[in-house]
């Protein structure tokens, strides 16, 4: 991951949205399929193989734009101004008779709109683990690690591979919550959710 900000992914209010950025890897997953994130160089200056996981979903959902918009679940999710979790939010694309009207946020400006749209779905998860400044190295698991930013990600052909992580992960921390504050955000930033 290049940027950690809270917004793609987003993991508030006790599911993690995957709304912006990745548009193939939105079009593509479907239910039951895991997305992971990583450090980067660019990010916080990680070396090349030495990675280390900012988030796990398992993909729970998918909605179109349209759905999540009017979904009465996710209206916490669209940004405001009344805490730092609420500028975070990825619900930025209200339907219109014809197309959409980007919403004011903190994120996205208006020319990434027809790059997030080509991913037509918003991704859900009920299932996740996010880590944010806090990521943790799996060195231990056979996980495959991009080693450069991609539009597809690279897949783990091994499925015991990441049970294993999976159950280390439920063992060990807790699930459905932002554990620790995005690596954009400031130390002293208010963090409740």
């Amino acid at each position: 991951m290049t940027d950690d900000t809270g917004f793609a992914p987003n993991p508030f209010h006790g599911i993690m949205t995957l709304a912006n950025c990745k548009p193939l890897i939105r079009k593509k997953k479907t239910k039951g399929d895991f997305i992971a994130g990583f450090t980067s160089k660019e990010l916080c200056g990680e070396k090349v193989g030495e990675e280390r996981l900012i988030y796990i979903m398992k993909v729970t959902g998918k909605l179109s734009y349209e759905e999540y918009f009017h979904d009465q679940h996710f209206k916490c999710k669209i940004p405001s101004v009344h805490s730092v979790i609420a500028k975070a939010g990825d619900n930025i694309y209200q339907p219109l008779v014809t197309g959409f009207l980007q919403l004011k946020n903190w994120s996205h400006e208006i020319k990434h709109m027809n790059h997030d749209l080509k991913g037509e779905f918003v991704l859900l998860s009920t299932e996740f683990f996010y880590f944010g400044s806090g990521a943790i190295p799996v060195d231990s698991f056979k996980i495959q690690r991009p080693r450069f930013q991609s539009a597809h990600g690279v897949k783990t052909g091994s499925e015991t591979e990441i049970t294993k992580l999976w159950d280390y992960l439920k063992a060990n921390y807790q699930q459905n919550i932002a554990l620790h504050h995005p690596h954009s955000w400031k130390k002293n930033e208010p963090f409740n959710q």
